[in-house]
């Protein structure tokens, strides 16, 4: 099956690989540029750091002092994701770290983790939710966002995409954001796509949003908010006969 994904290129092309052993192809067309923002280390003590995106790591200023060293091997992290833990230990952030599946889960993995006030370090980027921060600061704890990275919306899908799309050869176009998949909305319209005939995996209910709200009746949801079950629903998808037109029996 042909995979259409709209992550930024770095993670598109991780994707991409993973796929292929599934025996997928994809095609690459990422909606979003993400680029470092220069932002620096806050002075002052630091009780962990919380990021939800393995990205806040990746784009992390390259200053060997930031943080020092000595910071990096010992703060706890507080993280959304086995990637986020990856990143982080690739930067060479090496503290014990408390790893959730999802924003939500992170939250009461910190209140019972931490129950007296700490202040935290939120790695993050521009455009985000503000639902781990102010549950944090309900409890008490002072949170200190350093926004390292910004995402800057693409002007139009690759000519592959789009190409790909109108000649009907993509079979299911994967989701990992509200954001994200809202662009994605926006440069199909503007490139006058089809989009009824697509299917569309979501990461998660939030991601699935702005699809529902178009109309789009195409819509899967992993069962858990990871790549794992949307390929789930891809290999279920690639598994379903086909009538003589192409198109799946469901």
């Amino acid at each position: 099956m042909l995979v259409l994904l709209t992550r930024a290129l770095d993670e598109s092309k991780r994707t991409a690989a993973r796929l292929a052993c599934d025996g997928h192809d994809a095609v690459l067309s990422p909606v979003l540029d993400m680029v470092p923002t220069g932002a620096i280390w806050p002075a002052g003590v630091i009780d962990g750091v919380i990021a939800t995106s393995a990205r806040a790591f990746e784009l992390l200023s390259a200053a060997p002092d930031w943080p020092l060293p000595e910071a990096r091997r010992l703060l706890p992290l507080l993280l959304v994701g086995e990637r986020t833990g990856e990143a982080a230990r690739e930067r060479g952030f090496d503290g014990p770290p408390l790893i959730g599946p999802d924003v939500k889960a992170l939250a009461r993995e910190i209140a019972a983790r931490f129950p007296t006030p700490c202040r935290f370090v939120y790695l993050a980027g521009r455009d985000r939710k503000p639902d781990l921060e102010d549950s944090l600061a309900e409890i008490g704890h002072a949170i200190e966002p350093i926004e390292v990275y910004a995402a800057q919306p693409a002007e139009s899908l690759t000519e592959a995409a789009l190409a790909f799309a109108r000649t009907g050869e993509i079979g299911v176009v994967l989701h990992y954001s509200r954001r994200s998949a809202d662009i994605f909305l926006g440069l199909a319209r503007n490139a006058s796509l089809g989009l009824s005939r697509i299917n569309h995996v979501c990461i998660s209910h939030d991601a699935a949003a702005p699809l529902l709200a178009a109309g789009i009746h195409e819509v899967l949801i992993a069962k858990t908010p990871d790549e794992q079950a949307m390929f789930a629903i891809v290999n279920a998808l690639a598994a379903l006969p086909k009538t003589p037109l192409g198109q799946d029996m469901r």
